[in-house]
């Protein structure tokens, strides 16, 4: 039986027929789920894009990519295909690319942080007050997705480093503590329970919002909040559960809600509205913020560049 594409599906491909060109367009649009991304990321028409997924998918005998609402979501076989094209094309670049230098100055480049909406506020202002004067040329993009998913853009290059609190991460990735984090209660001016300080029976007794985002084990210091209530006996009431920070400050101001937070984003949000920040009625875990690259880019100079910046602006911040 033959494949609807025009190859026998039983048989290989002959590398000699397929012009390794159309492997960068098959990179890019792994990476970017877009022809047209892709396009303008390689300096091509969207047509001459569109015309390379052509020949790709009469080369493999197999669609690679399928248009959805959600971008050119990858075949299974594009998916088979993607860590020995990524690894292979990464291996020709290092041979016929002269190694160079990283001139923070003079870079054109990109670099994709995987991190929180709380890792966001941290972060990035004065991250991005640094590459004003010292890197011009360099952009960010924040990503948000799942620590598993994170784990995969990684190791193929989509993600370049990820900052906060992680704990699952696997075997082939480099690890670096930036700082220590522990968690206060935040509530707002006023509050009818908590005046000069939090009091374990005000925080059992309080209505909680709960602060869970994507990114990162916030879940940690979730399960510990639940053992002090399992330990005294109690039920915690949530009220309200948030995968994002965004619009906390207002909703804490405006309530008698009690939600634990990192002690940044507490200072950050007490600047935004009428709120106060208390020490918990009980010895708060301290959690390692460090950020994480995987193995492949390890000894890539702009990697380097990259990691030793964040830890020179945000090392020994406990």
């Amino acid at each position: 039986m033959r494949h609807r594409f025009g190859m026998d599906a039983r048989q290989g491909m002959n590398l000699r027929s397929l012009d390794l060109n159309l492997l960068l367009v098959f990179e890019s649009l792994l990476r970017t789920r877009s022809t047209t991304v892709a396009a303008e990321e390689l300096n091509l028409t969207q047509s001459a894009v569109s015309n390379a997924l052509k020949r790709l998918r009469l080369a493999f005998g197999d669609p690679l990519f399928v248009k959805t609402p959600q971008g050119m979501l990858p075949t299974d076989l594009a998916l088979q295909l993607a860590q020995p094209v990524t690894d292979g094309l990464s291996l020709i670049r290092g041979a016929v690319e002269a190694p160079q230098d990283f001139v923070p100055a003079n870079a054109q480049r990109t670099f994709r942080l995987y991190l929180s909406d709380i890792g966001q506020l941290i972060f990035i202002p004065k991250l991005m007050a640094t590459l004003a004067k010292e890197a011009p040329g360099v952009r960010i993009v924040t990503v948000d997705t799942t620590p598993r998913e994170a784990q995969t853009a990684m190791a193929m290059g989509d993600i370049d480093l990820a900052l906060g609190l992680f704990t699952r991460f696997s075997s082939g990735f480099h690890q670096q503590r930036l700082f220590r984090e522990h968690y206060v209660a935040l509530v707002r001016d006023g509050h009818p329970a908590v005046q000069e300080s939090l009091s374990a029976e005000a925080f059992f007794s309080a209505a909680h919002a709960v602060y869970r985002p994507t990114a990162g084990n916030h879940d940690v210091f979730e399960t510990a909040v639940e053992q002090w209530f399992a330990h005294a006996g109690r039920q915690r009431h949530v009220a309200l559960r948030m995968a994002h920070s965004m619009g906390l400050s207002a909703l804490i101001a405006a309530s008698d809600l009690v939600v634990c937070v990192p002690t940044r984003l507490g200072r950050a949000l007490q600047a935004a509205a009428e709120l106060r920040t208390f020490a918990l009625p009980f010895e708060s875990p301290v959690f390692d913020i460090s950020q994480l690259w995987h193995e492949r880019f390890h000894a890539d100079a702009g990697h380097r560049w990259l990691r030793s910046t964040m830890f020179r602006l945000f090392h020994g911040e406990d």
